[in-house]
């Protein structure tokens, strides 16, 4: 399927795990890419992946959660791309599960920085682009079940995510009138280098981490579908809410998470 032949998508955190499935999938559907990432080596292979499946690739090193980097991002891109039609707000950091006791001021902007202040900034200047040139747009926000559920109890990161699907709802609102659906991806237990971090903490073969939490997930009935989510789950999702089959949905926070939320 070319879905996206002649369009162009922006990723952000497209330098590993979802971002590079979401960055990947698009270029495999015909679309243009625009990656950015704070990882300069995942950004470069991102980018050689976009341009073995035929397609133009820019790479950008970029802190979202800086504004000043992100300004210079977008001049990056429009000096590249003529349009783009295609936003995913992807790059997101979390808060390691810490006690309401052991958050600080420092640790609570950095993360709604990145999770939240970034994607608006990046989405305000992205969106004034595609209302100055008439483009039906497509704008999704990676969100997570955590936004909507707090299983995990984490406090910082679960806001920032609920924040998120505010902001994917009152943007939605906002744009409607120029053609710009905003949508968001509330992703659950999914396989990416995140949890492989805990893999060499506890000295375990990568994917031993995320195993055995969707595995008691999986005996306790709360995922329903008996299998670790992986990147490429997301980037299908994605790629749906950027297509025309999905003209009639905006301000909505889908779910893909094997069954694991159902709000």
């Amino acid at each position: 399927m070319q879905r996206f032949q002649g369009k162009t998508a922006l990723v952000t955190g497209a330098g590993s795990g979802i971002g590079r499935s979401i960055a990947h999938r698009f270029a495999k559907e015909g679309a243009d890419v625009v990656g950015c990432d704070v990882n300069t080596k995942g950004i470069e292979e991102t980018v050689r992946l976009i341009e073995h499946a035929g397609k133009k690739a820019l790479g950008c090193v970029c802190d979202i959660g800086r504004q000043a980097e992100v300004d210079n991002m977008a001049m990056q891109v429009f000096k590249s791309f003529d349009r783009i039609d295609i936003l995913v707000n992807n790059a997101g950091i979390g808060d390691t599960n810490k006690s309401f006791d052991e958050i600080d001021a420092e640790l609570w902007d950095r993360i709604y920085a990145v999770n939240v202040k970034g994607p608006f900034f990046l989405t305000q200047k992205i969106a004034r682009h595609m209302i100055d040139n008439k483009i039906k747009g497509r704008i999704i926000n990676i969100s997570s079940t955590e936004g909507k559920t707090n299983r995990a109890g984490s406090l910082v990161y679960a806001s920032s995510k609920s924040a998120l699907i505010g902001l994917t709802q009152g943007l939605a609102f906002q744009l409607a009138g120029y053609d710009i659906t905003v949508n968001a991806v509330c992703p659950g237990l999914i396989d990416t280098p995140i949890w492989h971090r805990g893999d060499k903490a506890l000295e375990m073969p990568e994917g031993s981490t995320i195993k055995m939490v969707v595995d008691s997930s999986i005996e306790s009935m709360q995922v329903k579908i008996q299998r670790v989510g992986r990147p490429d789950d997301i980037a299908g999702a994605v790629a749906f809410l950027a297509s025309e089959d999905a003209g009639y949905m905006t301000g909505q926070a889908l779910n893909v998470c094997g069954g694991l939320e159902y709000h």
